[in-house]
């Protein structure tokens, strides 16, 4: 890309992450594209080489020719809304690929491992023809389980050495994971891990890793079985062998992403998972999950927006201010403070 064209990028990408002016009319255009960037999320906990592996898949894709982004998203300081944004010092790789583009983003203190303008950028890439858009999140572990909102595939990325080698890919993680990732798989113990994801995979799924044609009827279920809201919810994103024709197995991959070992398969992974969720039209389902959170976000921050004044720590005026006070003195409940000035503004 031209040093023009990267300027045009970075502009639009400021403006919406901002809020600033025109970035309407960006946005406008940006979700009016028909067709996205497959967009892959990659989360797991501090230490397991997030960085490293996305700069492999992204030296991967480019090397082939595909405009590839990437959006890494750093924690920011509750005081300053600042980020060490160093994911830049681990792009060795890909940072020789003229096809690539890489921006860090802080947080800005939204939770779930994710900025709340994400899925906004996204578009915006998209809208500038990327084909590839690799989202990493903050990594602070079983919290970043927003990712799955935006991305088309999510990689669950663990390492050995955890003590728990699935303690990084249980709870919501181990339910939004279309792809597990043993990375440095050079260390001791990898097997081990690798093996405690695949058994626990094994309780909720049938088949080998990969998409699974369903021939046989399933089994029947012995009568103590339940379906729990995890298993359901890994059903609807990756198929039902009592209903569907195919079913997804994530599969478990050993990589160590420093040497460039096993990037190839985990693409091949990420990009049969992806064809999968087209031709089941899961993807176009999760397309209007998204839409359906971008438009929360937004009515959420309008809705918000004529009582943010005053509403900080360190007072001021504002109509939130009078109810602070109310709250401090111990007159009112932060609940009917809230109803209050809901009422204040319908009428």
């Amino acid at each position: 890309m031209d040093p023009a064209q990267l300027r045009r990028i970075a502009r639009s990408i400021s403006a919406v992450e901002n809020r600033a002016a025109g970035y309407e009319e960006i946005l406008a255009q940006a979700y009016r594209r028909q067709r996205w960037a497959d967009v892959i999320g990659i989360t797991g906990p501090p230490g397991a080489g997030k960085s490293t592996l996305v700069d492999a898949l992204t030296a991967h894709w480019a090397e082939k020719g595909e405009r590839v982004a990437v959006l890494a998203i750093d924690p920011s300081s509750p005081y300053s809304g600042g980020a060490v944004l160093g994911d830049r010092i681990r792009r060795s790789r890909s940072d020789t690929y003229r096809n690539t583009y890489f921006r860090s983003l802080s947080s800005r203190g939204h939770v779930g491992g994710l900025s709340a303008t994400a899925t906004d950028l996204v578009a915006v890439l998209s809208l500038f023809d990327f084909e590839r858009v690799i989202v990493e999140t903050v990594g602070a572990g079983q919290s970043d389980i927003e990712v799955h909102e935006t991305a088309d595939c999510t990689v669950v990325l663990t390492v050995p050495g955890l003590g728990d080698g699935v303690q990084a890919s249980k709870a919501g993680l181990m339910e939004i994971g279309d792809v597990f990732v043993v990375n440095k798989a050079d260390m001791p113990g990898a097997q081990d891990a690798a093996r405690m994801i695949e058994n626990a995979l094994a309780s909720a799924y049938h088949g080998e890793p990969g998409i699974n044609a369903v021939k046989l009827p399933p089994p029947a279920p012995p009568t103590h079985y339940a379906i729990t809201p995890g298993i359901a919810a890994l059903r609807r994103r990756h198929g039902d062998i009592g209903s569907d024709a195919s079913v997804w197995v994530p599969p478990v991959i050993r990589t160590v992403a420093a040497e460039n070992k096993q990037v190839d398969e985990l693409a091949a992974a990420i990009d049969s998972f992806v064809a999968w969720s087209d031709e089941t039209g899961r993807r176009a389902a999760r397309g209007r999950e998204r839409a359906q959170a971008q438009i929360m976000r937004a009515l959420t921050a309008r809705l918000l927006e004529p009582y943010q004044s005053g509403a900080s720590a360190g007072g001021g005026q504002g109509p939130v201010a009078a109810w602070v006070d109310k709250v401090v003195k111990g007159e009112a409940s932060p609940d009917e403070a809230a109803q209050a000035l809901v009422h204040a503004r319908d009428t």
